[in-house]
């Protein structure tokens, strides 16, 4: 099984630099993407015909403010997902963020992790959705679920997973609030298998800042994210960041699953 996550940042801007050439390429059985900002209803009847050829698409954008955040999560057809908009938590599901699939084998989390913002002031949002969400996780797991997490989480873990950490020390997703949410994935059972993968290794990042040629400097962050509970990581044949694909200020982010 081939997963597939990406933050888009604005679906329809998306289509114009090649996202439906991307998707035919790499044809994935489950794709998690975030930051649509954009209703179904608005798409042109070409591109949800292409999104629907192969896929069942669960779209959820935010019902808060038009244009603002959003996730969708799409399913290869026959692979049985049933599709849930939001964690059944009002404060969270009105900015579109979280999407639960289910299929037997296999529970599939994904979407758009809240950004605690300029001055972080919505820090104390954002930690109050980490925990929530741990805890669904950690019940999830503890009933023997096999769970999948993905999406843009807006945390960078550790020093090694941004390029400057001692200037962005206070910065939103480098807090010593955020990383301590982080830690709370994994005391829910989950697992960071591409930094397992990796350790120690530099330049990892899947998101840059716009300004100051940061992608090409490689000056970045890796806060789009695979966390899988235990039972799965002895099925993980792949997990890679992209950072080649254009088309974002964030690249996609994949995991291959043995299943």
């Amino acid at each position: 099984m081939k997963i597939v996550s990406w933050n888009v940042n604005g679906f329809r801007s998306s289509l114009k630099t090649g996202f439906l050439d991307w998707f035919e390429a790499v044809d994935p059985d489950l794709l998690s993407l975030q930051e649509v900002r954009v209703e179904w209803e608005e798409l042109d009847l070409v591109t949800r015909d292409e999104l629907t050829r192969k896929h069942e698409v669960c779209w959820f954008p935010a019902s808060s403010k038009k244009g603002y955040s959003g996730s969708a999560t799409l399913s290869r057809k026959g692979l049985g997902f049933k599709h849930t908009r939001g964690i059944g938590i009002e404060a969270y599901d009105v900015e579109g963020r979280m999407i639960v699939s289910e299929a037997p084998g296999l529970t599939f989390i994904a979407g758009y992790f809240p950004n605690a913002s300029a001055g972080l002031v919505r820090l104390p949002y954002k930690r109050a959705f980490a925990q929530d969400l741990a805890k669904l996780c950690k019940d999830r797991v503890a009933r023997g679920e096999n769970v999948v997490v993905v999406g843009d989480l807006n945390v960078a873990p550790e020093e090694i997973d941004l390029a400057n950490p001692k200037s962005n020390r206070m910065t939103a997703g480098f807090t010593d609030e955020e990383r301590e949410d982080f830690r709370g994935y994994l005391a829910a059972g989950l697992r960071d298998v591409f930094r397992e993968r990796h350790p120690g290794e530099k330049g990892l990042y899947t998101w840059w800042s716009q300004r100051g040629a940061a992608r090409a400097k490689n000056v970045g962050w890796r806060i789009d994210i695979f966390l899988v509970s235990e039972g799965l990581v002895g099925k993980v044949k792949d997990a890679q960041i992209h950072p080649d694909q254009r088309g974002s200020d964030h690249c996609p982010v994949s995991l291959e699953l043995s299943l």
